[in-house]
């Protein structure tokens, strides 16, 4: 049986051991801010704070270059400044501002479209009336291979030849050199040549007779009607329009 523990006696302490003193702090290293828990693999606050810290004192020293740099600037065009110079800039500073105030007090107006020019005659009536009857004169009554209708107004081929007429003489008189000769030579007797054609739209009229109606008008030049594909519409849109490959060939027989 094993005897019970008793404690040593006091006689027995080693005085070797009072001479024993804990570390100095500069044994051990400093713990860091911040300790990974597994081999170093988690990133550190260090680096983080030491990038801020220098790119605050970057900013700090932008901003007392900059401040120093407005310092010498400023001092330099307090030197360039003379009294004539800022007299010279004053002056010309109140000329702009004087053309600014006569601008926006009186706008230049906007460039005016050229009006149409005015019409001398108000109508086609008006026109063979007053100018191709007393100007264009031509036997026509007797003894004549000419054939006039002094109801022209009821002949459809008539009212175009004239009022063609009419709207060139408005515009080539504009033309005080050549206007009136283009409008006789390309105009006037061109069409002036097929109204008076006895074979033409006043070939069953005189003017002892007058006007021929009903049976002895001249008909219309006879026609058939051509296929609807073979013409289409042009003032319809494309995608509506017939599409039909070669429709004009219908018309070659």
């Amino acid at each position: 049986m094993n005897a019970p523990f008793e404690p040593p006696p006091e006689d027995d302490f080693d005085p070797g051991e009072a001479d024993y003193l804990p570390p100095e702090d500069a044994d051990y290293p400093r713990p860091s801010a911040y300790t990974p828990l597994s081999g170093g693999d988690e990133p550190s606050v260090e680096a983080p704070l030491s990038e801020n810290l220098e790119a605050m004192v970057g900013k700090a020293i932008l901003k007392r270059i900059q401040k120093e740099a407005d310092a010498i600037a400023e001092a330099k065009w307090a030197e360039i400044l003379t009294p004539e110079l800022y007299a010279r800039l004053e002056a010309a500073a109140a000329r702009l501002l004087a053309q600014l105030e006569i601008s926006l007090a009186d706008p230049e107006p906007e460039s005016e479209q050229p009006a149409e020019p005015k019409l001398v005659f108000g109508s086609v009536e008006e026109f063979v009336r007053e100018r191709i009857a007393p100007v264009y004169r031509r036997e026509v009554i007797e003894g004549t291979s000419r054939n006039w209708c002094t109801q022209w107004w009821k002949h459809a081929e008539a009212i175009s030849r004239l009022e063609a007429l009419w709207r060139a003489w408005e515009r080539l008189g504009l033309d005080p050199s050549t206007g009136m000769s283009v409008w006789w030579r390309d105009h006037a007797d061109h069409h002036m040549a097929q109204l008076f054609d006895p074979e033409g739209t006043f070939k069953a009229c005189s003017v002892r007779s007058g006007h021929a109606g009903g049976d002895f008008a001249i008909v219309p030049l006879p026609i058939e009607p051509a296929p609807s594909s073979m013409f289409p519409d042009m003032r319809q849109s494309p995608e509506s329009a017939p599409t039909e490959s070669s429709p004009h060939k219908e018309g070659n027989n």
